[in-house]
């Protein structure tokens, strides 16, 4: 991987994200979902850029001191390339600037990547919310004291 940049997502971007979370995600978006997440005041979408296509995105609220993340999806064809961890630790990076207390997700049970990824980042589980998704899979919960 050369050239890396992560900026703001903007509407033109919106069909090459919708087909990434499509293809690299058990728990889809729509395109209106994703086009409120541009006119949310709350919401910071950006998108990853690897060697000048979109390689993923990643969604995130940040509410007075607290942040949740919605969605963070890499395109299969990234895969295994930690964009993944760059693009988790550049939001971290650019949350804690903020002045966020604790940053909070969900992850389904099965995406035990996404969890070691998370742990490493150290957050922590604190739930689970059982058959949260549309396929009956449970959330795990969790969060990050910054």
């Amino acid at each position: 991987m050369n050239d890396k940049l992560i900026v703001d997502c903007v509407k033109e971007n919106i069909d090459t994200v919708c087909e990434i979370d499509r293809t690299g995600s058990n728990y889809n978006w729509t395109k209106s979902m994703f086009l409120a997440e541009l006119e949310n005041k709350n919401s910071f979408f950006k998108v990853l850029f690897a060697d000048n296509k979109i390689a993923g995105y990643i969604i995130y609220h940040i509410i007075i001191d607290e942040a949740e993340i919605l969605n963070i999806v890499i395109d299969n064809k990234f895969k295994r390339q930690n964009l993944g961890k760059y693009l988790l630790e550049q939001t971290l990076n650019d949350i804690s600037k903020q002045n966020v207390k604790t940053v909070f997700l969900e992850v389904g049970e099965k995406n035990i990547p996404a969890i070691n990824l998370y742990l490493k980042f150290g957050f922590q589980q604190y739930n689970i919310r059982n058959n949260y998704y549309k396929n009956g899979e449970n959330a795990i919960l969790m969060k990050k004291i910054c």
